[in-house]
């Protein structure tokens, strides 16, 4: 990719605090482009790329997305390209999720996302040209027990995707979704405090940088959907088409989940339920 060049792209990506988020920001300022990184709670230690302005917003609040989108354009007077990378998993058994714990799911994951799609769509319309970009999952292809809202968010935020790349045939503003497999984070550190969590360790995490590299991918060669990591594509999609053997193969993969987390958190993780999960 040495060959690539965002420069003059302006480039808004969300949850840019996150390990994924970050890494997708610092991987487009590499390359050029004017970032914004939007961060709700945790600001971002790194403040010295004069190609980065962090910005500080909740995004499952409409006025917040106008704000941020009313900064970009004051500033840069365009809009190429936004990447939805927030997100929130609270894992464990459904019965046992607070009813907070839900809203705050689906807030994050799909509802506030739309709101900013639909606000960034207007104004890529009058412009005539930008590429939405959603930081998806396997998790929204293959189910995910004892993860089950999560997943059932990235499950929508799936068909929303395909949905709306339909609607924008034509306009000249393309629609990507990227599905990662786990991917190497504090939040698979916090996903591996639950005792149920198998599915996500089955197979060997991702780094987020690899997720970076999609996103750089799918602007210079757009898409509907990728799937990373690419081994991983044709087997969730023929679970898709065949519910009954994914439950038949579900008490042998909760097996060799839980073996593979716990090589996961005897290398990565200092980890005990008590205490939880510390890099």
């Amino acid at each position: 990719m040495s060959n690539i060049s965002l420069k003059n792209k302006v480039i808004i990506v969300t949850g840019g605090s996150g390990g994924i988020g970050s890494a997708i920001v610092n991987k487009l300022s590499h390359y050029g482009a004017s970032v914004v990184s939007v961060y709700n709670k945790n600001h971002p230690d790194d403040q010295s790329d004069e190609n980065i302005i962090h910005v500080k917003a909740n995004l499952t609040k409409s006025e917040d997305w106008d704000r941020l989108l009313a900064f970009a354009l004051n500033k840069y007077g365009k809009i190429d390209i936004l990447i939805n990378s927030a997100g929130r998993l609270d894992p464990g058994n459904f019965l046992s999720l607070q009813e907070d714990q839900l809203i705050k799911m689906i807030d994050i994951n799909f509802t506030s996302v739309l709101t900013g799609i639909q606000k960034t769509l207007m104004i890529m319309k009058k412009q005539g040209f930008g590429h939405i970009i959603n930081i998806g999952s396997l998790g929204g292809i293959v189910p995910m027990p004892y993860s089950a809202v999560y997943s059932a968010t990235k499950f929508a935020l799936r068909g929303f995707t395909f949905s709306l790349a339909e609607e924008l045939n034509g306009t000249g503003i393309n629609i990507s979704l990227i599905n990662p497999g786990s991917v190497n984070t504090k939040l698979l550190d916090f996903e591996a405090r639950d005792n149920d969590t198998a599915i996500s360790f089955v197979s060997k995490p991702i780094s987020p940088i690899t997720v970076a590299n999609a996103v750089l991918k799918v602007i210079h060669e757009p898409r509907v959907e990728l799937i990373i990591p690419r081994s991983q594509s044709i087997p969730s999609k023929l679970l898709v088409f065949s519910p009954n053997i994914f439950s038949g193969l579900y008490s042998i993969l909760h097996k060799i989940g839980i073996a593979k987390k716990r090589k996961y958190l005897k290398r990565y993780c200092d980890f005990s339920l008590a205490k939880g999960v510390i890099r």
